[in-house]
């Protein structure tokens, strides 16, 4: 189940549509229309930054070992 918000510094992956990333949430904004949004900073390539919606993005599970 997906979180309802993320947080900054979350990291996230983006799923659906023809492609499949992982990132980090540098922000976390509510647009005029009352709707969440994300920017999400891609591991590759380095510094690509795009806005996704919450059915766009799920949390990863860092795991500490």
């Amino acid at each position: 189940m997906k979180p309802s918000t993320f947080e900054v510094g979350d990291r996230a992956r983006k799923v659906g549509g023809s492609y499949q990333a992982t990132g980090t949430i540098l922000a976390v904004f509510i647009t005029r229309n009352g709707e969440q949004r994300f920017v999400f900073d891609f591991d590759e390539p380095p510094g690509l930054l795009h806005i996704f919606g919450p059915a766009q993005i799920e949390p990863i599970e860092e795991t500490s070992e």
